[in-house]
């Protein structure tokens, strides 16, 4: 495997990325005495595809991978492409709808970025901001968790995330940034427009100087003295009421 390769594992991820982006693959390995309907559609989309198969008596994965269920399936991959910020400025000035970013502040377990993943391309952001440092990388574990979605939502890879954000707000958007102690809900604020959303890390949240480049920070009520949610949660739960608020506007 060379370094501009990375492994995936797992059915849902295998199998999501053959039906969105199969040029990324560059083969597949199949555990021997493994059968499933799912497995066998992997094997006819890849032959289809004309995507090389292998099988093997075990698969072996990679060292730093832990404890992982592989579902008896791995695909060796391109490394997902990422945009640059002023790229995606350029697309997102000629959108048709305001877009709904989310920026991601130090969030640092695999399975979390994956779980944020998935809810974003639910939700129907457009792009994820990732810092090429404090974050977990995007690897077969963020694959696996988020199944399929890595391939429907940009990712967007910056140096700083301060400036960053400062580009956005140059560009019309509002930064909102989820913190359990703001004083305003995600309720009682306006999500139409063009819009950012900054989510910070497990444990300490956004990071200071992050904190003051937002335009308003928001929070999640909570009752029975629960004072934080898992920050994939969070992120989804302040996703769906910019999409509820967006369709509650168009109706």
């Amino acid at each position: 495997m060379t370094n501009d390769d990375e492994l995936i594992w797992g059915i849902h991820a295998v199998l999501g990325l053959l039906q969105s982006e199969p040029r990324r693959i560059r083969d597949i390995t199949l555990q021997k005495g493994k059968t499933s309907a799912k497995l066998q559609e992997i094997i006819d989309l890849a032959r289809e595809r004309q995507i090389r198969l292998r099988f093997e008596p075990q698969l072996r994965m990679p060292a730093g991978a832990g404890k992982v269920s592989h579902q008896g399936v791995m695909a060796r991959v391109q490394l997902v492409e990422t945009v640059s910020l002023d790229d995606l400025l350029l697309d997102l000035d000629a959108a048709a709808e305001p877009p709904i970013l989310l920026a991601l502040d130090s969030i640092q377990d695999p399975h979390n970025l994956g779980a944020i993943i998935r809810s974003a391309a639910a939700a129907g952001v457009t792009a994820i901001l990732l810092p090429k440092d404090r974050s977990a990388p995007l690897s077969g574990t963020v694959a696996k968790v988020a199944v399929g979605a890595m391939a429907k939502v940009a990712i967007c890879s910056i140096t700083n995330m301060v400036s960053s954000l400062k580009q956005l707000q140059e560009h019309g958007f509002w930064i909102f940034g989820a913190a359990g102690e703001a004083s305003h809900t995600l309720y009682e604020v306006d999500f139409n427009g063009k819009v950012c959303l900054v989510v910070g890390g497990e444990g300490k949240g956004m990071r200071p100087l992050v904190r003051s480049q937002c335009d308003h920070l928001v929070s999640i009520p909570m009752r029975h003295g629960v004072e934080s949610l898992n920050a994939s949660v969070a992120t989804g739960v302040i996703l769906f009421e910019m999409v509820r608020q967006r369709m509650q506007a168009a109706s």
